[in-house]
């Protein structure tokens, strides 16, 4: 096998590599404040931390949605309210309304 050769295998895979470690990284984010709106149509939520600043995140068929008790609820139902919302990647696993 040529210089050139190697040189290109090795550099594909490298470039493989980087790409798995970066679609699968695994960081969480937690955002911490009131769910202030809702978009059904897009399937995004807005939360506002306590200094206004707002952050939209991107609601999933996965994304679990839970009352302060724990009881499943509808996004909806929490507007409003203060939530801690768990994501990756700006998509939303888990929204649960606190105490």
């Amino acid at each position: 096998m040529s210089t050139a050769m190697r040189l290109l295998t090795l550099t594909v895979m490298l470039a493989l590599c980087a790409g798995v470690v970066v679609a699968g990284c695994g960081h969480k984010d937690t955002h911490k404040g009131t769910l202030t709106s809702v978009d059904a149509d897009n399937n995004q939520v807005v939360v506002a931390d306590e200094d206004g600043k707002e952050v939209k995140l991107t609601l999933t068929a996965n994304t679990q949605v839970m009352d302060a008790e724990g009881n499943e609820a509808k996004v909806s139902e929490l507007v409003g309210k203060k939530v801690k919302v768990v994501s990756e990647h700006a998509k939303v696993d888990s929204i649960k309304q606190m105490a």
